[in-house]
């Protein structure tokens, strides 16, 4: 009975949270959920007073149907876990006056950063703090696995026990890291060369190229290309969620008789903010990195073998 019911339990809860999405789509258009964790999305037109009015009361009444669906399931809302976060360029932010939203009877400050799924975002998205503590975290066991590095006679268990602590957490939601400025990505790429000349046991300041291809290892700005390629080929062929899915599209083959209507491309995506939002979204990069693509790893059919192919064609630019 206990193997069933936690066989059970996930499937038993998300029966009886599912009346959830019913009760938000007769306020907002957007809203994604894993586990109990709900979250609410509204797009509104900064340089707009009415706009940001109608945002703050359509949230606000979204959020009393979902208190009173919650109260009539024998649930309860925790008010004091409410978060509100206002995402934009550095230019929008600048117009928009939303201070508060209120939550039954306590007042939700908007906040400049939020926890969303153990990934930091903030105001304008450049996750500067996400990758502070995950840079924060890999030093501290850097520190401890470094201090029973010498009780290790095989150079397998030091790379066992890093990638488990440390790489574990930098390849987590990486593609969100896609299109930031060097500087912030070199952070991660410093944590990751100090983890290679643990694992070899070379001085702090010895070349690390050689090191980190002996382990097999991709460069940080290759390893989120990688995640991003990855979820592409799910995408295109059905395996992903239906919300990814829908973010890409097969571009249609011209009506010349080009070589390249045979193969496999994606319809690029025009964006208006560049190097900013609009070009880190999945849906535009997604078809910019898939597209230079050799035509042999866009028109594989099976996963394991593109995912070799892919990891070998990095390696070879990186």
């Amino acid at each position: 009975m206990v193997w069933l019911r936690a066989c059970l339990g996930p499937l038993l809860f998300t029966i009886y949270s599912s009346k959830l999405f019913e009760v938000i789509k007769d306020h907002l258009p957007v809203a994604h959920a894993y586990a109990d964790d709900t979250q609410l999305y509204l797009s509104f037109k900064p340089n707009s007073s009415s706009s940001q009015s109608e945002a703050i009361e359509g949230m606000e009444l979204c959020m009393k149907a979902i208190r009173a669906w919650m109260i009539a399931d024998k649930l309860k809302l925790n008010d004091d876990k409410t978060e509100c976060l206002i995402i934009g360029t550095r230019q929008q932010l600048s117009k928009v006056h939303i201070e508060k939203l209120s939550v039954g009877d306590v007042s939700v400050t908007t906040t400049t950063v939020a926890r969303n799924l153990g990934t930091w975002f903030d105001t304008n998205l450049s996750l500067v703090m996400h990758i502070a503590k995950t840079c924060k975290a890999a030093v501290y066991h850097l520190y401890n696995i470094r201090r029973i590095r010498k009780f290790f006679f095989m150079m397998k268990s030091t790379k066992v026990l890093v990638q488990a602590f440390i790489m574990g957490r930098i390849d987590y939601c990486n593609s969100v890291l896609y299109g930031l400025p060097s500087t912030h990505i070199n952070k991660l790429q410093r944590t990751q060369n100090a983890e290679a000349r643990l694992i070899c046991s070379i001085p702090r300041f010895s070349h690390v190229t050689p090191v980190l291809y002996s382990l097999q290892w991709l460069p940080i700005q290759f390893r989120i290309d990688f995640k991003i390629l990855m979820i592409t080929f799910k995408a295109i062929h059905g395996h992903a969620p239906e919300y990814i899915c829908n973010l890409i599209h097969i571009k249609n083959p011209s009506k010349y008789g080009l070589r390249s209507n045979s193969e496999l491309s994606l319809a690029p995506l025009s964006t208006k903010t560049k190097k900013t939002l609009g070009d880190r979204a999945f849906s535009a990069a997604a078809p910019s990195l898939w597209n230079k693509l050799p035509s042999e790893i866009r028109d594989e059919d099976n996963f394991e073998p593109s995912k070799c192919k892919l990891k070998t064609f990095l390696f070879r630019e990186a």
